[in-house]
């Protein structure tokens, strides 16, 4: 869809671009064919359609796509221009965050891997991410577009400005790689900010944990404060005695002074199950 396509339907359904929702419409279609690329034959979910830029693509090669849109006036434009052209299309009104997602997974999909492909709302990525992640395993790749920035900290590098408790997060469930690099002129209306494609793929084997309800909130917990030690944030955070911290941190090699961010994802978890075992 290039800009006289996007212009013609804001035109024809009196609508304009809600900031509130954080829309900027693709218009180069030789990005949006490069970022559908991977859904030929498969199960897909798009976050935000919009207009239906990435849409038009994903309903040509996809086995059933389940789009979730929490703009009415978007919505519509979805349900008039796709929906009713083509039956492999599902459309929920509604916000993503709030949907049972593993229940519309079972409703309309067999029992194929589900790929999740979209350009997903800025102020927002953060969060379905991680709502993708814990509530199913059913999803194997996910091919998204976000703000360049947000793609560096998901790909971030202990000891990096970058790595924070999200890198370690997706890159516990996931491998993370960069696919399209996209400027911000490919957009109507602009974004202030570049943004990239990234490929996430959800791995087959995780490291050992002993509770994976227990190392997400460690996880949260050592990165709390980031500029504040381990000790800290963990006395912070749960509540544990200092000593007990910094004695148990030592007898695994590591300092009292030590910080998060120098840490791997792998001593993370290894460090995560000795305080589950610790203090649970």
């Amino acid at each position: 869809m290039n800009y006289s396509e996007v212009m013609n339907l804001l035109n024809k359904y009196k609508l304009s671009p809600d900031k509130n929702f954080g829309q900027n419409f693709l218009i180069d279609n030789n990005i949006i064919s490069q970022i559908a690329s991977c859904a030929k034959g498969k199960n897909v979910i798009e976050i935000g359609p919009g207009l239906g830029s990435l849409t038009n693509e994903l309903v040509k090669v996809s086995k059933k796509v389940l789009c979730y849109e929490i703009d009415l006036g978007m919505a519509n434009v979805i349900e008039n221009e796709l929906c009713n052209k083509y039956s492999n299309i599902k459309l929920i009104r509604g916000d993503f965050l709030k949907q049972d997602l593993e229940n519309d997974i079972k409703k309309y999909f067999d029992d194929d891997d589900i790929y999740v492909v979209a350009n997903l709302p800025y102020y927002i990525t953060t969060a379905i991410l991680i709502k993708i992640l814990e509530e199913t395993k059913r999803v194997k790749l996910m091919r998204v577009m976000m703000q360049k920035e947000v793609g560096s900290r998901l790909m971030g590098a202990p000891n990096t400005k970058d790595y924070n408790s999200l890198s370690v997060l997706l890159q516990y469930y996931t491998k993370v790689e960069k696919s399209i690099n996209v400027p911000r002129n490919c957009f109507h209306p602009s974004p202030n900010v570049d943004s990239v494609v990234l490929d996430i793929t959800r791995k087959d084997e995780l490291l050992f944990v002993e509770s994976e309800k227990y190392f997400l909130s460690f996880n949260r917990a050592l990165f709390s404060m980031r500029r504040k030690t381990i000790v800290n944030n963990l006395n912070n955070y749960f509540k544990y005695d200092k000593t007990q911290i910094s004695g148990l941190l030592e007898r695994n090699r590591y300092k009292a002074t030590t910080r998060a961010e120098e840490l791997t994802v792998e001593q993370i978890v290894d460090l995560s199950n000795e305080f589950y075992k610790e203090f649970q």
